[in-house]
Protein backbone atom coordinates (compact mmCIF):
# COMPACT_ATOMS: atom_id res chain seq x y z
CA UNK A 1 0.00 0.00 0.00
CA UNK A 2 1.45 3.12 -0.94
CA UNK A 3 -0.86 5.41 1.28
CA UNK A 4 -0.74 8.88 -0.34
CA UNK A 5 0.89 7.97 -3.19
CA UNK A 6 -1.76 5.70 -4.28
CA UNK A 7 -4.30 8.44 -3.26
CA UNK A 8 -2.40 10.76 -5.86
CA UNK A 9 -2.48 8.05 -8.75
CA UNK A 10 -5.82 6.90 -8.76
CA UNK A 11 -7.52 8.08 -11.94
CA UNK A 12 -11.45 7.65 -10.22
CA UNK A 13 -11.19 5.99 -6.99
CA UNK A 14 -10.07 6.47 -3.79
CA UNK A 15 -6.91 4.61 -2.43
CA UNK A 16 -7.19 1.81 -0.08
CA UNK A 17 -7.68 2.28 3.27
CA UNK A 18 -4.77 3.72 5.34
CA UNK A 19 -4.25 2.29 9.18
CA UNK A 20 -6.71 -0.26 10.38
CA UNK A 21 -8.98 -1.61 8.15
CA UNK A 22 -9.88 -5.04 8.48
CA UNK A 23 -12.46 -6.99 5.77
CA UNK A 24 -16.36 -6.72 7.76
CA UNK A 25 -19.71 -6.33 6.52
CA UNK A 26 -20.97 -3.05 6.52
CA UNK A 27 -23.23 -1.95 8.74
CA UNK A 28 -27.10 -1.07 7.61
CA UNK A 29 -27.72 1.23 9.72
CA UNK A 30 -27.25 4.57 9.72
CA UNK A 31 -24.72 6.50 12.35
CA UNK A 32 -26.32 9.65 14.03
CA UNK A 33 -23.94 10.78 16.25
CA UNK A 34 -20.07 11.38 15.89
CA UNK A 35 -19.04 9.69 18.30
CA UNK A 36 -19.43 5.68 18.37
CA UNK A 37 -19.70 3.64 20.91
CA UNK A 38 -20.11 -0.49 20.98
CA UNK A 39 -23.41 -2.00 21.30
CA UNK A 40 -22.31 -4.72 23.69
CA UNK A 41 -23.71 -4.88 27.40
CA UNK A 42 -20.11 -4.90 28.09
CA UNK A 43 -16.94 -3.00 27.42
CA UNK A 44 -13.61 -4.34 28.73
CA UNK A 45 -11.36 -0.91 28.92
CA UNK A 46 -8.03 -2.34 27.87
CA UNK A 47 -5.36 0.00 28.75
CA UNK A 48 -2.02 0.02 27.02
CA UNK A 49 1.06 0.47 28.65
CA UNK A 50 2.84 3.00 27.57
CA UNK A 51 1.02 5.34 25.14
CA UNK A 52 1.87 3.58 21.73
CA UNK A 53 1.17 4.09 17.96
CA UNK A 54 1.66 1.71 15.20
CA UNK A 55 4.75 1.95 12.82
CA UNK A 56 6.30 0.53 9.86
CA UNK A 57 10.13 -0.44 10.50
CA UNK A 58 10.73 -1.57 7.17
CA UNK A 59 9.97 2.22 5.50
CA UNK A 60 11.25 5.84 6.44
CA UNK A 61 9.72 8.25 8.10
CA UNK A 62 11.04 10.60 5.68
CA UNK A 63 7.72 12.65 4.83
CA UNK A 64 9.05 12.50 0.92
CA UNK A 65 9.58 9.09 0.51
CA UNK A 66 7.46 6.74 2.98
CA UNK A 67 5.41 4.62 1.30
CA UNK A 68 3.45 3.46 4.03
CA UNK A 69 0.56 5.04 4.89
CA UNK A 70 0.74 4.48 8.87
CA UNK A 71 4.32 6.03 8.81
CA UNK A 72 2.94 8.82 6.86
CA UNK A 73 0.13 9.66 9.75
CA UNK A 74 3.26 9.83 11.94
CA UNK A 75 4.67 12.21 9.82
CA UNK A 76 2.42 15.19 10.45
CA UNK A 77 3.74 14.51 14.38
CA UNK A 78 7.37 15.12 13.54
CA UNK A 79 7.41 17.94 10.32
CA UNK A 80 5.05 21.12 10.06
CA UNK A 81 4.45 23.26 6.86
CA UNK A 82 4.39 26.89 6.86
CA UNK A 83 0.99 26.53 6.80
CA UNK A 84 -1.20 24.19 8.75
CA UNK A 85 -4.95 23.80 8.08
CA UNK A 86 -8.05 24.01 10.79
CA UNK A 87 -11.07 22.36 11.16
CA UNK A 88 -13.05 24.28 8.54
CA UNK A 89 -9.88 23.81 6.14
CA UNK A 90 -8.66 27.09 6.49
CA UNK A 91 -4.96 27.99 6.54
CA UNK A 92 -3.28 29.23 9.55
CA UNK A 93 0.48 30.52 10.06
CA UNK A 94 2.49 27.94 11.53
CA UNK A 95 6.50 27.59 10.62
CA UNK A 96 4.82 31.46 8.85
CA UNK A 97 4.74 34.36 10.46
CA UNK A 98 2.50 36.02 7.82
CA UNK A 99 0.99 34.46 4.27
CA UNK A 100 0.26 37.03 1.61
CA UNK A 101 -2.00 36.49 -1.49
CA UNK A 102 -2.55 39.35 -2.67
CA UNK A 103 -0.77 38.96 -6.07
CA UNK A 104 -3.04 36.71 -8.05
CA UNK A 105 -0.09 34.44 -8.97
CA UNK A 106 2.39 34.83 -6.52
CA UNK A 107 2.32 34.01 -2.35
CA UNK A 108 4.97 35.36 -0.36
CA UNK A 109 5.53 33.40 3.45
CA UNK A 110 7.68 35.31 5.94
CA UNK A 111 8.82 32.32 7.98
CA UNK A 112 8.57 32.71 11.74
CA UNK A 113 11.72 34.36 13.64
CA UNK A 114 11.84 32.06 16.55
CA UNK A 115 11.22 29.17 14.24
CA UNK A 116 13.48 26.00 15.53
CA UNK A 117 14.16 22.51 14.35
CA UNK A 118 13.73 19.87 17.30
CA UNK A 119 17.79 19.87 16.84
CA UNK A 120 17.26 23.54 18.22
CA UNK A 121 19.22 25.41 14.91
CA UNK A 122 16.60 27.53 13.05
CA UNK A 123 14.49 27.02 10.50
CA UNK A 124 16.05 28.44 7.11
CA UNK A 125 14.77 29.79 3.67
CA UNK A 126 17.45 27.08 2.46
CA UNK A 127 15.43 24.91 4.48
CA UNK A 128 12.31 25.89 2.96
CA UNK A 129 12.83 26.33 -0.63
CA UNK A 130 15.30 22.34 -0.53
CA UNK A 131 11.93 20.64 0.85
CA UNK A 132 9.82 22.89 -1.93
CA UNK A 133 12.01 21.05 -4.26
CA UNK A 134 11.95 17.47 -2.54
CA UNK A 135 7.94 17.58 -2.28
CA UNK A 136 7.80 18.77 -5.63
CA UNK A 137 9.12 14.89 -6.99
CA UNK A 138 7.30 13.32 -4.44
CA UNK A 139 4.29 11.43 -5.02
CA UNK A 140 3.03 12.27 -1.41
CA UNK A 141 2.81 16.21 -2.53
CA UNK A 142 3.55 16.49 -5.89
CA UNK A 143 -0.41 16.72 -6.86
CA UNK A 144 -0.70 19.57 -3.66
CA UNK A 145 2.28 21.61 -5.19
CA UNK A 146 1.28 21.25 -9.20
CA UNK A 147 0.16 24.81 -9.54
CA UNK A 148 2.95 26.09 -8.00
CA UNK A 149 6.25 26.10 -10.30
CA UNK A 150 8.60 27.99 -8.67
CA UNK A 151 9.87 28.97 -5.20
CA UNK A 152 12.87 31.75 -4.05
CA UNK A 153 14.08 33.48 -0.91
CA UNK A 154 14.39 37.15 -0.39
CA UNK A 155 16.39 36.91 3.26
CA UNK A 156 13.90 35.28 5.29
CA UNK A 157 10.77 36.08 2.95
CA UNK A 158 9.55 32.90 0.73
CA UNK A 159 8.17 33.91 -2.74
CA UNK A 160 5.96 31.01 -4.60
CA UNK A 161 4.85 31.23 -8.16
CA UNK A 162 1.79 29.97 -9.24
CA UNK A 163 1.33 28.25 -12.58
CA UNK A 164 -1.91 30.15 -12.98
CA UNK A 165 -4.44 32.00 -10.29
CA UNK A 166 -5.89 30.56 -7.11
CA UNK A 167 -7.27 32.27 -4.48
CA UNK A 168 -6.74 29.25 -2.06
CA UNK A 169 -3.42 28.64 -2.60
CA UNK A 170 -2.03 29.10 1.17
CA UNK A 171 -3.77 25.34 1.38
CA UNK A 172 -0.56 24.20 -0.66
CA UNK A 173 2.22 25.56 1.59
CA UNK A 174 1.57 22.48 4.46
CA UNK A 175 3.93 20.67 2.92
CA UNK A 176 6.44 19.69 5.52
CA UNK A 177 9.77 21.16 5.99
CA UNK A 178 13.04 18.76 7.04
CA UNK A 179 16.34 20.39 7.59
CA UNK A 180 18.45 20.52 4.47
CA UNK A 181 21.04 17.84 4.81
CA UNK A 182 19.47 15.99 7.08
CA UNK A 183 17.21 13.80 4.48
CA UNK A 184 18.81 9.97 5.76
CA UNK A 185 17.46 10.54 9.24
CA UNK A 186 14.89 13.43 8.43
CA UNK A 187 14.98 16.75 11.38
CA UNK A 188 11.88 18.35 11.98
CA UNK A 189 9.88 20.96 13.70
CA UNK A 190 7.05 19.49 15.02
CA UNK A 191 5.39 18.57 18.20
CA UNK A 192 7.41 15.20 18.55
CA UNK A 193 11.28 13.97 17.30
CA UNK A 194 11.79 10.14 16.37
CA UNK A 195 14.23 8.39 18.12
CA UNK A 196 15.18 5.21 16.78
CA UNK A 197 16.55 1.51 18.49
CA UNK A 198 15.62 -1.33 19.72
CA UNK A 199 12.27 0.84 21.23
CA UNK A 200 11.31 3.43 18.35
CA UNK A 201 9.74 5.94 19.75
CA UNK A 202 8.28 10.09 19.50
CA UNK A 203 9.43 12.15 22.17
CA UNK A 204 8.14 15.91 22.84
CA UNK A 205 9.73 18.52 21.13
CA UNK A 206 11.20 20.98 23.43
CA UNK A 207 11.36 23.71 20.77
CA UNK A 208 7.66 23.31 19.93
CA UNK A 209 5.67 25.90 21.56
CA UNK A 210 2.67 22.98 22.02
CA UNK A 211 2.40 21.43 25.64
CA UNK A 212 2.03 18.12 25.29
CA UNK A 213 0.55 16.22 28.08
CA UNK A 214 2.45 12.64 26.21
CA UNK A 215 5.39 13.50 26.67
CA UNK A 216 6.65 10.02 24.96
CA UNK A 217 5.08 7.43 22.16
CA UNK A 218 6.05 4.19 21.79
CA UNK A 219 6.01 3.18 18.06
CA UNK A 220 5.26 -1.01 17.68
CA UNK A 221 6.25 -2.69 14.36
CA UNK A 222 2.91 -3.20 12.69
CA UNK A 223 1.09 -2.19 9.67
CA UNK A 224 -1.52 -4.70 8.15
CA UNK A 225 -4.72 -3.66 9.01
CA UNK A 226 -6.35 -6.65 10.67
CA UNK A 227 -3.33 -6.88 13.24
CA UNK A 228 -3.32 -2.83 13.67
CA UNK A 229 -6.72 -3.19 14.97
CA UNK A 230 -5.94 -6.43 16.86
CA UNK A 231 -3.31 -4.12 18.35
CA UNK A 232 -5.69 -1.95 19.19
CA UNK A 233 -8.53 -4.10 20.93
CA UNK A 234 -5.45 -5.84 22.82
CA UNK A 235 -4.20 -2.57 24.21
CA UNK A 236 -1.32 -2.77 22.68
CA UNK A 237 -1.85 0.68 20.94
CA UNK A 238 -3.71 3.62 21.61
CA UNK A 239 -5.29 4.57 18.24
CA UNK A 240 -5.66 4.23 14.83
CA UNK A 241 -7.17 5.25 11.83
CA UNK A 242 -8.66 4.31 8.66
CA UNK A 243 -9.94 5.78 5.71
CA UNK A 244 -13.08 3.04 4.65
CA UNK A 245 -12.04 3.61 1.64
CA UNK A 246 -12.27 -0.16 0.07
CA UNK A 247 -15.91 0.42 2.31
CA UNK A 248 -15.58 -2.14 4.67
CA UNK A 249 -16.04 -0.65 8.80
CA UNK A 250 -14.44 -2.30 11.02
CA UNK A 251 -16.21 -3.70 13.81
CA UNK A 252 -14.41 -2.82 16.84
CA UNK A 253 -15.13 -2.44 21.03
CA UNK A 254 -13.14 0.77 21.18
CA UNK A 255 -14.05 4.01 20.76
CA UNK A 256 -14.38 5.28 17.41
CA UNK A 257 -14.94 8.88 15.85
CA UNK A 258 -15.90 9.51 12.40
CA UNK A 259 -13.06 11.59 10.21
CA UNK A 260 -14.66 13.99 7.68
CA UNK A 261 -12.48 13.28 4.63
CA UNK A 262 -11.90 15.73 1.30
CA UNK A 263 -12.64 12.67 -0.66
CA UNK A 264 -16.08 13.50 -3.00
CA UNK A 265 -18.35 10.61 -4.23
CA UNK A 266 -20.40 11.41 -7.43
CA UNK A 267 -21.82 10.20 -10.42
CA UNK A 268 -19.69 10.87 -13.58
CA UNK A 269 -21.79 12.11 -16.89
CA UNK A 270 -20.58 11.30 -20.52
CA UNK A 271 -21.83 14.72 -22.29
CA UNK A 272 -20.90 13.02 -25.47
CA UNK A 273 -24.44 11.26 -25.43
CA UNK A 274 -27.18 12.63 -27.55
CA UNK A 275 -29.40 12.36 -24.12
CA UNK A 276 -26.57 13.34 -21.47
CA UNK A 277 -25.62 16.82 -23.65
CA UNK A 278 -28.59 18.37 -22.33
CA UNK A 279 -28.32 20.17 -19.39
CA UNK A 280 -32.70 19.77 -18.83
CA UNK A 281 -31.46 15.62 -18.37
CA UNK A 282 -28.11 16.53 -16.43
CA UNK A 283 -30.32 18.83 -14.11
CA UNK A 284 -33.14 15.87 -14.13
CA UNK A 285 -31.09 13.17 -12.71
CA UNK A 286 -30.21 15.84 -10.09
CA UNK A 287 -32.81 16.35 -9.07
CA UNK A 288 -34.05 12.58 -9.04
CA UNK A 289 -31.23 11.70 -6.46
CA UNK A 290 -31.55 11.83 -3.00
CA UNK A 291 -27.96 12.60 -1.15
CA UNK A 292 -29.03 12.80 2.13
CA UNK A 293 -30.60 9.29 1.54
CA UNK A 294 -27.56 7.74 0.09
CA UNK A 295 -25.07 9.31 2.78
CA UNK A 296 -27.70 7.59 5.38
CA UNK A 297 -28.05 4.18 3.69
CA UNK A 298 -25.28 3.35 1.53
CA UNK A 299 -23.00 4.69 3.31
CA UNK A 300 -24.23 4.01 6.60
CA UNK A 301 -24.05 7.55 8.06
CA UNK A 302 -20.58 8.26 7.04
CA UNK A 303 -21.10 10.36 4.53
CA UNK A 304 -21.84 14.12 4.30
CA UNK A 305 -24.49 15.50 1.58
CA UNK A 306 -22.15 16.92 -1.08
CA UNK A 307 -24.58 20.23 -2.30
CA UNK A 308 -22.04 22.06 -3.85
CA UNK A 309 -18.94 21.13 -5.96
CA UNK A 310 -16.95 21.91 -2.23
CA UNK A 311 -16.42 20.27 0.63
CA UNK A 312 -19.07 21.47 3.28
CA UNK A 313 -16.48 22.05 6.15
CA UNK A 314 -14.77 24.33 4.49
CA UNK A 315 -15.36 27.77 5.96
CA UNK A 316 -16.26 29.79 2.07
CA UNK A 317 -19.43 26.93 1.40
CA UNK A 318 -21.02 27.71 5.33
CA UNK A 319 -23.34 29.99 3.61
CA UNK A 320 -23.25 28.90 -0.04
CA UNK A 321 -26.28 27.75 -2.07
CA UNK A 322 -26.11 25.06 -4.31
CA UNK A 323 -28.30 21.77 -4.58
CA UNK A 324 -31.05 20.36 -2.29
CA UNK A 325 -29.99 17.21 0.25
CA UNK A 326 -32.98 15.47 -0.62
CA UNK A 327 -34.82 14.63 -3.72
CA UNK A 328 -37.23 16.85 -6.15
CA UNK A 329 -38.70 14.27 -8.23
CA UNK A 330 -41.63 16.74 -9.62
CA UNK A 331 -38.89 18.83 -10.63
CA UNK A 332 -37.24 16.07 -12.24
CA UNK A 333 -40.02 15.14 -14.33
CA UNK A 334 -41.06 18.61 -15.35
CA UNK A 335 -37.02 18.48 -16.63
CA UNK A 336 -37.09 15.37 -18.67
CA UNK A 337 -40.63 16.75 -20.36
CA UNK A 338 -38.31 19.91 -21.41
CA UNK A 339 -35.78 17.79 -22.93
CA UNK A 340 -38.46 15.93 -24.75
CA UNK A 341 -38.32 12.58 -22.52
CA UNK A 342 -41.00 10.41 -20.65
CA UNK A 343 -44.03 12.02 -22.38
CA UNK A 344 -46.83 11.58 -20.05
CA UNK A 345 -49.58 11.92 -22.50
CA UNK A 346 -48.10 8.61 -24.51
CA UNK A 347 -45.99 6.94 -22.33
CA UNK A 348 -42.92 6.90 -24.93
CA UNK A 349 -39.19 8.10 -25.53
CA UNK A 350 -38.32 6.98 -21.76
CA UNK A 351 -35.13 8.18 -20.37
CA UNK A 352 -32.87 4.88 -20.14
CA UNK A 353 -29.48 5.01 -19.06
CA UNK A 354 -26.42 2.56 -18.07
CA UNK A 355 -24.08 2.98 -14.63
CA UNK A 356 -21.33 1.80 -14.12
CA UNK A 357 -19.93 0.72 -10.72
CA UNK A 358 -16.53 -1.42 -9.62
CA UNK A 359 -16.98 -4.16 -7.96
CA UNK A 360 -15.88 -4.82 -4.82
CA UNK A 361 -16.74 -1.99 -3.14
CA UNK A 362 -20.29 -2.42 -0.60
CA UNK A 363 -20.42 1.74 -0.96
CA UNK A 364 -20.39 2.33 -4.33
CA UNK A 365 -22.19 -0.78 -5.12
CA UNK A 366 -25.16 0.02 -2.32
CA UNK A 367 -25.19 3.53 -4.17
CA UNK A 368 -25.52 2.20 -7.42
CA UNK A 369 -28.64 0.59 -6.51
CA UNK A 370 -30.19 3.43 -4.42
CA UNK A 371 -29.60 6.07 -7.42
CA UNK A 372 -31.13 3.21 -9.42
CA UNK A 373 -34.33 3.62 -7.02
CA UNK A 374 -34.28 6.97 -6.98
CA UNK A 375 -34.19 7.29 -10.69
CA UNK A 376 -37.36 5.25 -10.82
CA UNK A 377 -39.37 7.99 -9.18
CA UNK A 378 -38.71 10.17 -11.94
CA UNK A 379 -39.67 7.38 -14.97
CA UNK A 380 -35.83 6.80 -15.28
CA UNK A 381 -34.90 3.53 -16.54
CA UNK A 382 -31.10 2.71 -14.87
CA UNK A 383 -29.46 -0.41 -15.98
CA UNK A 384 -26.53 -0.81 -13.61
CA UNK A 385 -23.32 -2.71 -15.21
CA UNK A 386 -20.78 -3.98 -12.62
CA UNK A 387 -17.48 -5.05 -13.74
CA UNK A 388 -14.23 -5.15 -12.53
CA UNK A 389 -12.15 -1.89 -11.32
CA UNK A 390 -9.54 -2.36 -14.51
CA UNK A 391 -12.47 -2.68 -17.36
CA UNK A 392 -14.23 -0.03 -15.41
CA UNK A 393 -11.50 1.79 -16.16
CA UNK A 394 -10.82 0.98 -19.80
CA UNK A 395 -14.94 1.86 -20.18
CA UNK A 396 -14.23 5.09 -18.82
CA UNK A 397 -11.21 6.30 -20.67
CA UNK A 398 -12.29 5.06 -24.40
CA UNK A 399 -16.14 6.91 -23.35
CA UNK A 400 -18.14 3.93 -23.47
CA UNK A 401 -20.30 5.10 -20.80
CA UNK A 402 -23.23 7.11 -19.95
CA UNK A 403 -22.62 7.44 -16.76
CA UNK A 404 -20.22 6.21 -13.78
CA UNK A 405 -19.91 5.94 -9.97
CA UNK A 406 -16.26 7.76 -9.44
CA UNK A 407 -14.53 9.20 -6.14
CA UNK A 408 -11.65 11.71 -5.80
CA UNK A 409 -9.32 13.11 -3.06
CA UNK A 410 -9.38 16.91 -3.73
CA UNK A 411 -6.63 18.61 -2.72
CA UNK A 412 -7.25 21.49 0.21
CA UNK A 413 -7.24 24.47 -2.17
CA UNK A 414 -9.88 22.66 -3.23
CA UNK A 415 -9.17 22.73 -6.80
CA UNK A 416 -11.68 21.28 -9.64
CA UNK A 417 -8.98 20.70 -11.85
CA UNK A 418 -9.25 16.70 -11.44
CA UNK A 419 -12.38 17.28 -13.28
CA UNK A 420 -11.97 20.48 -14.82
CA UNK A 421 -8.77 20.57 -16.95
CA UNK A 422 -7.54 18.45 -19.64
CA UNK A 423 -5.19 16.73 -17.64
CA UNK A 424 -7.82 16.24 -14.99
CA UNK A 425 -7.76 12.24 -13.95
CA UNK A 426 -11.74 12.82 -13.59
CA UNK A 427 -12.56 15.07 -16.42
CA UNK A 428 -14.03 11.93 -19.08
CA UNK A 429 -17.12 13.07 -20.21
CA UNK A 430 -17.09 16.49 -19.43
CA UNK A 431 -17.11 19.38 -21.72
CA UNK A 432 -14.14 21.48 -20.80
CA UNK A 433 -15.34 23.90 -23.42
CA UNK A 434 -18.65 23.88 -21.36
CA UNK A 435 -19.82 27.14 -18.92
CA UNK A 436 -18.65 25.15 -15.83
CA UNK A 437 -14.98 24.87 -17.28
CA UNK A 438 -15.08 28.21 -18.57
CA UNK A 439 -16.51 30.76 -15.46
CA UNK A 440 -14.32 27.90 -13.08
CA UNK A 441 -11.26 29.85 -14.28
CA UNK A 442 -13.41 33.41 -14.33
CA UNK A 443 -13.67 32.72 -10.46
CA UNK A 444 -9.62 31.35 -10.14
CA UNK A 445 -8.86 34.95 -11.92
CA UNK A 446 -11.34 36.70 -9.13
CA UNK A 447 -13.37 38.02 -11.74
CA UNK A 448 -16.36 35.78 -10.22
CA UNK A 449 -17.44 35.31 -7.03
CA UNK A 450 -17.49 31.52 -5.43
CA UNK A 451 -21.69 31.79 -5.48
CA UNK A 452 -21.45 33.01 -8.52
CA UNK A 453 -19.21 29.88 -10.14
CA UNK A 454 -21.64 27.70 -8.06
CA UNK A 455 -24.76 28.86 -9.42
CA UNK A 456 -23.47 28.30 -12.99
CA UNK A 457 -22.13 24.63 -11.82
CA UNK A 458 -25.37 23.90 -10.03
CA UNK A 459 -27.22 24.73 -13.70
CA UNK A 460 -25.13 22.96 -16.00
CA UNK A 461 -24.00 20.00 -14.15
CA UNK A 462 -21.04 18.32 -15.67
CA UNK A 463 -21.06 16.51 -12.95
CA UNK A 464 -23.32 15.20 -10.12
CA UNK A 465 -21.53 15.31 -6.59
CA UNK A 466 -23.50 13.20 -3.67
CA UNK A 467 -21.33 12.94 -0.81
CA UNK A 468 -18.36 13.57 0.75
CA UNK A 469 -16.89 10.64 2.79
CA UNK A 470 -15.93 10.17 6.09
CA UNK A 471 -13.10 7.92 7.34
CA UNK A 472 -12.98 6.43 10.97
CA UNK A 473 -10.66 6.86 13.95
CA UNK A 474 -11.00 3.97 17.09
CA UNK A 475 -9.08 3.90 19.80
CA UNK A 476 -8.59 3.25 23.59
CA UNK A 477 -11.55 3.85 25.75
CA UNK A 478 -8.99 4.92 28.74
CA UNK A 479 -8.09 7.63 26.27
CA UNK A 480 -9.60 11.33 26.15
CA UNK A 481 -9.89 14.98 23.85
CA UNK A 482 -10.07 12.78 20.66
CA UNK A 483 -11.01 15.18 17.99
CA UNK A 484 -8.98 14.22 14.83
CA UNK A 485 -9.71 16.54 11.78
CA UNK A 486 -9.89 15.29 7.96
CA UNK A 487 -6.01 17.33 7.39
CA UNK A 488 -4.19 16.22 10.48
CA UNK A 489 -5.78 13.07 12.15
CA UNK A 490 -4.00 13.70 15.54
CA UNK A 491 -5.24 17.06 16.16
CA UNK A 492 -4.90 18.68 19.10
CA UNK A 493 -3.21 15.19 20.24
CA UNK A 494 -1.07 17.89 23.33
CA UNK A 495 -4.73 17.90 24.80
CA UNK A 496 -5.09 14.27 24.86
CA UNK A 497 -5.22 12.76 28.01
CA UNK A 498 -4.71 9.08 28.50
CA UNK A 499 -5.76 7.67 32.00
Amino acid sequence: MKGAAIILSAILFLISALGCSPKNDVSNEAVSSATETNTSETVNVIKATPFTLAYSSNDTLNPFDTENSVNLQLCSLIYEGLTRLDDTIMPKPLLAETIDISLPSMISATIRKNAKFSDGSGVTSDDVIHSFELAKKSDNYKILLSNIETCKAEENIILFELDSPDPNAAACLTFPIIKKGSEENPIGSGRYSFKDGDSPKLVANTHNSSKNNIKTIRLLDVTDGDAILYALESGSIIFCFTDLADGNIPRTSSASVKVPLNSIVFLGINSGRSALSKSEVRLALSNAVNRKSICDGAFAGRARPATTPFNPDWAPVVELKGFKSGENIDAAVAQLELAGYNNKSTGKNILSLELLVSKGNSFREATAELVKSQFSKAGIKLTIVKDSFGNTIKRIKSGDFDLYIGEVLLPYNMSLGSFLSKRGKASYGINLNGDTASDYLKYLNGDLTLQEFTDTFTADIPYIPLCWRDGMAAYNRSLSGVKPISSDIFNGLENWVYS
